[in-house]
């Protein structure tokens, strides 16, 4: 069974080393021999986590931008709602792949990490944005409690965006990799943890609820980082 080695990288290191960054040049440069595409940084918290937001976003998500599902709690799709789910969607595809395959794993995955990894930036500023226009403006219901704890999961989401981006221009990988994996345990899954009841089930529980939901979250979450910083699947 693979182990989880998560080293990265966005850049190769174009200036020349000195001492100190010897560390760095020796775990982000790519392998020779190339991982196979089911060999990646397995853990269960991924695996599970995976196939939830796959069916999140996929499922629910394009159904509702494309009208073939009924929108969450019966408000029609807005332009900001719109862009939001869509943005949101390429955002959390990306960043499932990027955790499973680092730079590390070969030359094909170092680009493909690059590329993928500079769209996401994009993305995820974009669908912060109009996720925080959604909740609190075109879609905002009076339940305070949910539009806070998908702004939370928001915030968390840039907040490991922005570290990843500092984290690897200081050429530290273990900081950038704490910050892929924060972006992806919890500014990709809280949101759906938090819409369960009304995603899911189509149901309109009591606020606090929603709360509960991202508590969750952040208690999965550990486990997702602490199985992927020790290398284990569980």
């Amino acid at each position: 069974m693979p182990t989880t080695h998560f080293v990265d990288e966005h850049l190769a290191v174009e200036s020349p080393q000195d001492d100190s960054d010897s560390d760095f040049t020796r775990e982000a440069k790519p392998s020779e021999i190339p991982r196979c595409f089911y060999d990646g940084n397995f853990t269960i918290w991924w695996a599970i986590g995976t196939v939830l937001v796959l069916w999140f976003t996929v499922y629910k998500g394009m159904g509702v931008v494309f009208g073939l599902l009924p929108p969450p709690r019966d408000v029609s799709v807005g332009p900001a709602f719109a862009i939001h789910l869509v943005t949101a969607c390429l955002f959390t595809w990306i960043c499932i792949f990027n955790v499973f395959h680092s730079p590390s794993h070969g030359e094909y995955y170092r680009k493909v990490h690059i590329i993928l990894g500079r769209l996401a930036m994009v993305a995820g500023l974009l669908s912060f944005m109009c996720g925080v226009v959604a909740a609190w403006h075109e879609r905002y219901s009076g339940n305070l409690y949910f539009a806070v704890g998908n702004t939370a999961g928001g915030c968390l989401q840039v907040f490991g965006q922005l570290m990843g981006w500092y984290q690897i221009r200081r050429k530290d990988v273990r900081g950038y990799q704490f910050s892929m994996l924060l972006t992806f345990y919890y500014g990709c899954l809280i949101p759906m943890w938090s819409g369960i009841p009304a995603f899911f089930f189509n149901l309109k529980p009591p606020g606090w609820v929603g709360l509960v939901l991202v508590a969750a979250g952040l208690v999965y979450g550990q486990f997702g980082l602490r199985a992927a910083l020790a290398k284990r699947m569980v």
